[in-house]
């Protein structure tokens, strides 16, 4: 990855850490962000808001989690491993969202998928699958989410994180937060349509 390819990548994760937060899809200190270089990656750093994300606060890291430069005194997320694992089981992707959108997290928190309750979540996100409940930051989660992105069809652009949250991957991280807003926004249709049948 070139110095200017770099930077640019950089901006990217910024825009789209900042589109997280602003779209309510995390809070806090909540979530992480990165995409793919030539043989390394880039994310976002752990104990920042997604709000607050700058040029400074993304880590380049190779793809065994060791910083590829010593100049930034930044320590990378701690769902570092989630996404290295994703990459490692999917060469196609290149780019990585981790949030806690409150609709799709609570629909999910008993251990049922998300009803594809819209057409348009059925034409482009087909399911959502589910991983168990884990720790955040644990290798338990970061090896649950290799076995079942591995094993799913490449369709499947997004994971539930049960308890914890949504992760969504793709060849970019415009189609990443694409995915990720339409998984809210079906989890959230979903809840009305159940609280209308209970009328």
């Amino acid at each position: 990855m070139t110095e200017e390819s770099n930077h640019k990548a950089k901006l990217e994760v910024c825009r789209y850490s900042h589109l997280s937060y602003r779209k309510s899809l995390v809070s806090a200190a909540g979530g992480n962000v990165s995409c793919r270089g030539k043989g390394s990656i880039l994310i976002t750093a752990g104990g920042r808001s997604l709000r607050d994300i700058s040029i400074k606060d993304i880590i380049e890291v190779d793809m065994e989690g060791r910083p590829v430069s010593k100049d930034n005194s930044c320590k990378p997320s701690k769902e570092l491993w989630l996404h290295l694992n994703i990459y490692r089981a999917r060469e196609d992707v290149n780019a990585v969202i981790h949030v806690h959108p409150v609709y799709a997290t609570a629909l999910t928190a008993g251990g049922s998928p998300i009803p594809m309750a819209t057409v348009s979540s059925r034409l482009k996100l087909g399911k959502v699958p589910l991983v168990a409940c884990a720790d955040p930051g644990s290798e338990k989660l970061s090896n649950m989410v290799y076995e079942t992105a591995s094993r799913t069809d490449k369709s499947i652009k997004a994971l539930i994180l049960c308890e914890h949250g949504l992760i969504t991957f793709s060849n970019d991280l415009e189609d990443c937060f694409n995915t990720a807003e339409l998984v809210e926004e079906t989890a959230k249709i979903a809840c009305i349509s159940k609280c209308i049948e209970n009328i």
